[in-house]
């Protein structure tokens, strides 16, 4: 596995910024501020979330936070022909950082039993081929839940965050159901891995310098409830 410095990674960062400001005329000043801003706040709550959890390094997990949406820089975000998850995939493994391949890949899908329908992309076929050759690690669960707590430019609660791409996407309200009950599995594994409750309410507001989890509170056995 290999994962690209935190130099190459910015350096990355930004070439893709610098493409992705050619690719879109209209209101390039605006979506080149909203993309840049989900992909730096994804990578501070992965690297702050990780600073809690002795197994998960606080850089790496920075670098694919930051670099989880390169597919989007590629190509065109809006092209619905392709899909932004398995474009960076290709395009990571062509540059040798595998890490930040399966994590372009995963972030997307923190189940990966899902119907191709769900999906409008013709590449959802080839995507979950490649999603059950890979056994998901905290990384790939790290990144997956960053990614649930940011909408637009800043942090938001998982809810606020589904009914966003259900209009954004038009995605049918019992699927959408079903995505938000696994982004709480999710949600809750990290709860118990940090010890602590990563709400919408106590982790953030707006500004990752400010992160700091609620008080721990416990059932009778012990286990940390939302």
């Amino acid at each position: 596995m290999t994962c690209p410095s935190i130099k190459q990674a910015l350096d990355l960062f930004d070439e893709g910024l610098a493409a992705m400001r050619k690719e879109q005329q209209r209101f390039a000043f605006y979506y080149e501020k909203s993309f840049r801003s989900h992909c730096c706040l994804v990578a501070c709550c992965a690297e702050m979330i990780a600073s809690r959890i002795d197994s998960i390094d606080g850089q790496k997990a920075y670098i694919l936070g930051l670099l989880h949406d390169y597919g989007k820089m590629v190509r065109d975000a809006d092209n619905k022909e392709y899909f932004h998850g398995l474009t960076g995939y290709y395009e990571m493994n062509r540059l040798g950082f595998d890490d930040v391949a399966r994590v372009c890949l995963t972030h997307t899908f923190p189940d990966k039993d899902f119907k191709y329908t769900e999906y409008s992309y013709p590449e959802m076929r080839k995507t979950k081929k490649l999603l059950a050759q890979i056994d998901y690690d905290d990384y790939d669960r790290l990144i997956q839940l960053c990614d649930l707590l940011v909408v637009g430019m800043g942090f938001s609660k998982i809810k606020d965050r589904m009914i966003f791409v259900k209009d954004k996407y038009r995605v049918p309200t019992m699927v959408i159901k079903r995505r938000y009950r696994q982004a709480l599995r999710l949600k809750n594994y990290f709860d118990r891995r940090c010890g602590c409750l990563l709400t919408g309410k106590h982790f953030c507001r707006g500004n990752p310098g400010s992160f700091r989890c609620a008080p721990r509170a416990r059932t009778q056995d012990g286990d940390a409830r939302c």
